[in-house]
């Protein structure tokens, strides 16, 4: 009731046609408001399908590989093996510990093929000295022959003692068992459970560690489509570097150890002056890359080595794909009575050294390599350098000394201090393409093809890649366009002798304590064979994440339109609503 009147509700008000055919119309603004309201739930559906796109995980950027290639000039018969012949091989199962570069400790579980099965088929020589492996999307992990073979490699059932999951707390060595490096088809992270393998990371690396501290785990390179064996003699990597280089220092002074990269690149050290080893304290147990996001707990994890007495330091760079670097030695004196000096408070004077961690390198056309330029004194307040290129056609290099070879020939490469005009050079010479890598003119003994891996018995899928592998390439043609030809069976060449002992599929370690150097061995034992882990730049994008990437922001552009689309709409139904009263 307002001022008498009742107020009833606006009757709905159909306006009918002037036509005599039955029925009625709509007037055509309100049609246009039931289509736009049509339209809108379109928009509605499709941004819904967008956002799903855009939430889906972006873990899988990249797919399982279906076959793996062998090639190189390590290898005698190059060859290409499937997912199906890879699965009618004989199968290695068996549980791995594994540390990452954080550290974290964990398990890893996989079943494949031994990696030793697979070069013999391809053939691997003697003179191979380099294993490289790379993904379908790009990233590559390479080995030198002796780590990965030579040098034994271990499952540490014992690895969570001390602490469950920090690295950085060695587990026990005891109870070890030898692994070997397989090509995994099926595996599990973060498990044990053979139930929870699937191929979701086929064709995976999976090696063992060396030692109980030991970061394996950025070596398991996931999705591996390409093993290239190599005869190149692997480089060597840079000595490691102390905060303060030696002399007498006040007791409690605290030195820091450090490295090229300070990544998967290790220092191994000693105090007590004896020859450091893979059983040795590693120094920088966290790397470089995780530095960032742990800044309060550092320190405790990468310990400085105090100097409470007379010391001498030894350390070494251990690292994948290279030779150790040579062991350097710091030796200082520790006063005790407070008048020596700080170094770090010492007035620093003007340079009067500089070096290159590298004097001569050797790269493809397109690849790059960064040089470390060292300054002494260590404490002079002037460490600015720049670089140049004495060819610009063959190599060009930035501020930061990273050289890129852009042609092939030769080009010297030159750091020069700004105060001081101090300098020292790294020759660098531009591989072309289509020369890298091969063999020199002349005439060059045969290789010698290195020992079969023995593993038991070749299956019969073996026996059927070698033959084919064997085939003229006539003989491949005409087994692919003639069936006759294809139902043959291949023949089988002679079987090598095979150890009973390597019969089986999981090879435990019967005496680890009189036959490993890993089992209770003290830190400084000189004998024991280093370990090294790959170091992988983040700089390069591969190309498949950069396309998948791509792909998002597309969806991304989708979205954001439709949003706009819909704001439009929502104002242009209120102007059609106002039209039709």
């Amino acid at each position: 009731m307002h001022n008498g009147w009742t107020r009833f509700p606006r009757p709905a008000v159909f306006v009918l046609s002037i036509s005599g055919d039955k029925g009625s119309m709509i007037t055509p603004a309100v049609k246009n408001i039931w289509l736009c309201k049509l339209f809108v739930k379109l928009l509605v559906l499709l941004l819904l399908v967008g956002l799903s796109n855009l939430m889906a995980p972006m873990a899988a950027l990249a797919d399982q590989s279906d076959s793996v290639e062998i090639t190189g000039d390590g290898v005698t018969a190059p060859v290409t093996l499937t997912l199906s012949q890879l699965e009618g091989m004989k199968q290695y199962e068996h549980v791995y510990s594994v540390i990452n570069t954080w550290p974290t400790k964990k398990w890893y579980i996989g079943k494949g093929v031994k990696l030793r099965d697979l070069l013999a088929l391809a053939g691997m020589t003697e003179e191979a000295r380099l294993i490289r492996f790379v993904s379908n999307d790009g990233y590559e992990v390479t080995l030198t022959v002796k780590e990965l073979f030579k040098d034994k490699r271990y499952y540490f059932s014992r690895l969570m003692d001390n602490h469950a999951s920090d690295g950085s707390v060695p587990g026990s060595p005891e109870g070890a068992r030898e692994v070997e490096p397989i090509l995994a088809l099926i595996s599990s992270e973060g498990s044990d459970n053979p139930a929870e393998m699937n191929d979701r990371d086929a064709l995976l690396l999976l090696i063992g560690q060396r030692a109980v501290t030991e970061q394996n785990n950025n070596l398991f390179l996931k999705y591996v489509a390409k093993i290239e064996v190599l005869t190149d003699a692997p480089p060597k990597w840079d000595s490691p570097k102390a905060s303060v280089a030696g002399g007498e220092v006040p007791a409690g002074t605290k030195i820091e150890l450090s490295n090229k990269h300070n990544d998967a690149d290790k220092v191994y050290y000693t105090t007590d002056g004896s020859i450091p080893t893979i059983n040795s304290p590693m120094y920088n147990k966290s790397a470089k890359r995780w530095w960032p996001l742990r800044p309060d707990d550092l320190d405790s994890v990468n310990r400085p080595i105090e100097i409470k007495k007379d010391t001498v330091i030894k350390a070494v760079t251990i690292g994948p794909g290279k030779e150790d670097s040579d062991v350097v030695t710091f030796t200082y004196k520790a006063d005790l009575t407070g008048k020596a000096a700080d170094p770090a408070k010492r007035p620093a004077g003007p340079p009067t050294k500089i070096t290159l961690d590298q004097d001569t390198a050797s790269l493809k056309v397109g690849n790059t390599i960064e040089l470390v330029a060292s300054i002494e004194p260590y404490n002079t307040m002037d460490h600015d350098v720049t670089w140049s290129s004495s060819d610009t056609r063959v190599a060009t290099v930035d501020g930061n000394g990273l050289v890129t070879v852009v042609g092939p020939g030769t080009a010297t490469i030159t750091a020069r201090t700004v105060a001081g005009n101090l300098s020292a050079s790294c020759v660098v010479h531009g591989q072309s393409l289509t020369n890298a890598g091969s063999q020199q003119s002349g005439s060059r003994e045969m290789p010698k093809k290195a020992p079969v891996p023995e593993s038991g018995r070749r299956s019969p899928a073996e026996n059927e890649i070698i033959a084919t592998n064997r085939q003229s390439p006539a003989e491949k043609k005409a087994a692919a366009g003639d069936s006759t030809t294809a139902d043959r069976q291949p023949e089988i060449p002679a079987e090598q002798p095979v150890p009973e002992a390597n019969r089986q599929y999981l090879a435990e370690k019967k005496e680890v304590a009189a036959a490993s150097t890993t089992g209770g061995v003290t830190p400084e034992q000189p004998d024991v064979q280093p370990w090294r882990v790959f170091e992988m730049s983040a700089d390069d994008i591969p190309l498949k994440l950069q396309e998948e990437a791509d792909i998002q922001d597309g969806y991304a552009a989708v979205v954001f339109l439709l949003l706009f689309l819909t704001g439009a709409i929502k104002r242009y139904l209120e102007y059609a609503k106002e039209v039709a009263r």
